[in-house]
């Protein structure tokens, strides 16, 4: 199933991560899977991009310069017309303390780095159904 749903247009992701290898690899893969993919390296620069985007998904990173991934998370949820955006963390910090704030920031999720590019797609892919 390489389209991520039925609708005409393609779903937006913004990858943001201050890591260029990991938004690229991210970046690529997505995108042959359909998404129109976006790019930030680091929380300032993915806010200016969300403005202008509006994503249906966020990756983010946690540990970045300028902005970190909970302060990207807490404007993002805080701008008119990104409330309801979906937020995966993405992070190579212990799960249960991502977790823990995540449900603190009303982030939607957390993805382990190293990434598994499996666990990435299946985890996107339940959080556009949940968005509808």
């Amino acid at each position: 199933m390489d389209e991520p749903t039925d609708f005409n247009e393609p779903l937006t992701i913004l990858i943001v991560d201050d890591e260029p290898d990991i938004r690229e690899f991210i970046s690529y893969f997505l995108s042959h899977k359909g998404y129109r993919v976006f790019a930030a390296s680091n929380g300032r620069e993915a806010v200016d991009i969300a403005k202008r985007v509006i994503p249906d998904l966020v990756i983010l990173d946690i540990l970045m310069p300028e902005m970190n991934g909970y302060e990207t998370c807490r404007v993002l949820r805080s701008t008119p017309g990104l409330e309801m955006t979906r937020i995966l963390f993405l992070s190579a910090l212990s799960e249960s303390y991502v977790g823990e704030i995540s449900d603190k920031l009303n982030a939607d999720g957390f993805i382990s780095k190293p990434i598994r590019m499996g666990m990435l797609v299946k985890k996107v892919e339940e959080r556009i159904r949940r968005t509808g």
